[in-house]
């Protein structure tokens, strides 16, 4: 899609199956359906109100209850008012620490060592549940994954945001970085990472990088599961009750 985007088809978007392997449980299938959208010319800022613009017409167009006005809130606002650290700066060892304060169990065998994985693991277990109808925005810098990195004052944080409706992440957009540099560094870090826990590794997207490379436009993109949002709308408790098959039937 980043390819046609650079070709000149603006803008783009389609609506596919998607695959993630071993991914099963309450909220996760291992095929989903993703829509998935790019606009030449928006910053993430502009992403985000489309975002939110797209979510209330659905709910009005299909009529169902809405699940009110979606409000905006920083990463660190929220990460704070629940765990009571900004995690732009905290440590590793400052969020085990909450952990153990507050019983959330973490695997200490299980290359549980990096800011990250408690920064994950606390935002999904404190914070992810208050989250009834929001866009969390600014993420930390080293999250970026496909998002321009903003630097300020204090510290660097992507341009990055996902929403989330009734504690569910629904929908995770960037403003797209457009440096090949660093999208390769990115690419090539990931797979290290992946090699390290044991997980196959990811071939680099050299198409990709090609087009980055030759000038690509700035935008941003945003992409949104389809049955996850379904389950907010019908108030369902998991995701095979809003998919025809799951893969234990597919």
């Amino acid at each position: 899609m980043k390819r046609l985007l650079a070709a000149g088809l603006d803008p783009v978007f389609q609506i596919a199956p998607v695959f993630r392997l071993g991914d099963r449980g309450q909220y996760h299938n291992v095929e989903f359906t993703m829509l998935e959208w790019y606009r030449i010319g928006d910053n993430y800022q502009t992403g985000m109100f489309l975002l939110a613009e797209l979510v209330r017409s659905l709910f009005e167009m299909l009529r169902v209850e809405s699940v009110g006005e979606i409000g905006y809130c920083t990463y660190r606002d929220v990460f704070e008012s629940e765990v009571g650290l900004n995690p732009h700066t905290t440590t590793a060892q400052e969020l085990q620490s909450v952990c153990n304060a507050r019983n959330v169990a973490y695997p200490e065998s299980n290359g549980m060592d990096s800011l990250d994985d408690y920064l994950d693991l606390l935002f999904s277990e404190l914070v992810q549940p208050t989250l009834e109808s929001v866009i969390v925005y600014d993420f930390p810098q080293s999250q970026a994954q496909l998002a321009k990195v903003r630097h300020d004052r204090e510290y660097a944080v992507s341009e990055r945001f996902e929403l989330f409706l009734k504690g569910h992440e629904i929908a995770n957009g960037y403003h797209e970085c457009r440096d090949a540099v660093e999208l390769r560094r990115r690419f090539y870090a990931n797979r290290e990472r992946r090699l390290a826990d044991g997980r196959p590794w990811l071939p680099i997207d050299s198409r990709l990088l090609t087009v980055m490379e030759l000038g690509f436009p700035q935008c941003s993109g945003t992409a949104l599961g389809i049955d996850r949002l379904l389950m907010v709308m019908l108030d369902a408790e998991t995701i095979e009750d809003v998919l025809t098959f799951p893969i234990e039937t597919a």
